[in-house]
């Protein structure tokens, strides 16, 4: 398709005499036989599939003003016009899952927690949103979807704690920080759950983000406790 994109002019270089003159006679033939087009008739024809096009469009339109659309919806049984949509609407509130580990043996109250970043989603507070586009942060992405729901609902959450604690290095190059790179790997891993918003705009702070805890997301687990579910789910062979 690119080769109509080229001028007359230069594709005329990559032919013979013979095949330009052929098609130069063929062009003044059709020229001669050429009818004069009706724009009478052909303005009346797209007047009416205008017209068509907007009566059916009524309730697309009225699924786009609506709190309730539906999305990937047909609305018509000849299928002419649909709406499409990865969402029809969006949350309110920012909710986040952090994920924290920690080299103690024991889980108690005054347990050190420290806490994994990623590359994109919010994490520490003073760091500025990043910029998605064109690479999509595909595990950051997952998290955001994890905050709405329990970790029991996503298997993939559980086995990327797992392979936080194994020390994984290719899931370790998903993170933008890993506190525990330069030491020993971490005994547990937590996750808990942020509402995060942005700061006041005219506020002192430095920070970007403030957040405030919500619950725990996922009690702390080691490779231990993660050994027999993953069996179970074909994570471990």
């Amino acid at each position: 398709p690119a080769v109509w994109c080229f001028d007359d002019g230069h594709l005329r270089k990559i032919f013979a005499t013979s095949t330009i003159r052929y098609v130069c006679v063929a062009e003044k033939l059709s020229q001669k036989f050429k009818k004069k087009p009706a724009r009478y008739q052909r303005a009346v024809l797209n007047g009416m599939i205008g017209t068509l096009i907007a009566f059916i469009s009524i309730p697309v339109v009225q699924n786009l003003l609506s709190s309730n659309q539906q999305m990937n919806t047909s609305f018509d049984s000849f299928r002419i016009v649909n709406t499409y949509g990865a969402f029809g609407s969006i949350t309110k509130e920012r909710t986040e899952v952090i994920l924290e580990g920690t080299h103690e043996t024991e889980i108690n109250i005054d347990t050190k927690w420290m806490e994994y970043e990623f590359k994109c989603k919010p994490g520490t507070l003073t760091r500025r949103p990043c910029l998605i586009t064109p690479y999509h942060y595909r595990l950051d992405w997952l998290m955001w979807f994890a905050a709405f729901q329990r970790y029991h609902n996503n298997a993939w959450f559980v086995n990327l704690v797992a392979k936080l604690l194994e020390g994984d290095s290719n899931v370790r190059k998903l993170l933008q920080h890993d506190p525990f790179i330069n030491s020993s790997l971490p005994m547990y891993i937590r996750a808990q759950h942020y509402r995060y918003e942005y700061t006041p705009l005219l506020s002192d702070s430095n920070a970007y983000w403030t957040r405030k805890y919500l619950r725990p997301y996922m009690p702390p687990v080691s490779l231990s406790h993660l050994r027999e579910w993953r069996e179970e789910n074909g994570f471990l062979k």
